[in-house]
């Protein structure tokens, strides 16, 4: 009976661990509001907001540049950017940008992207230009 307790609790720490090292991972690519303003902060990324047109004239991270997810031509747009610097994407609340950070890193870019979006940022009382 020790030995199946043991076993059970053996298995449940190494897949805790296995789950934490997974989170860790993924975790590089999402950040928090404080952290995506520090990665801003450094210069050494390209910030890219993935909204429409429209949402990005209602309000935007100032020094951003406006890729719209949605639209036909996102491909090119993004085919424009310096693959040898980081990619830094934000949206309304973090759906879109993911999608966008998805299909970066398929073609070779090192992204990051902001969890809660442009929402988020907002209600952290972080500025934006309009």
């Amino acid at each position: 009976m020790k030995n199946t307790i043991a076993t059970i609790v053996l298995a449940a720490c190494l897949a805790t661990s296995a789950c934490t090292s997974a989170q860790t991972t993924k975790n590089t690519t999402e950040l928090g509001v404080d952290a995506f303003e520090q990665a801003i902060a450094t210069g050494k990324a390209r910030l890219v907001d993935v909204r429409t047109p429209a949402e990005y004239a209602a309000g935007h991270l100032i020094g951003s540049i406006n890729i719209d997810w949605t639209a036909d031509d996102y491909e090119a747009a993004f085919a424009e950017l310096d693959k040898s610097m980081p990619v830094l994407l934000y949206c309304h609340s973090g759906g879109r940008s993911e999608q966008a950070l998805e299909y970066l890193a398929a073609k070779g870019y090192r992204a990051q992207h902001l969890v809660g979006g442009y929402a988020a940022w907002k209600k952290a009382g972080k500025p934006s230009a309009k």
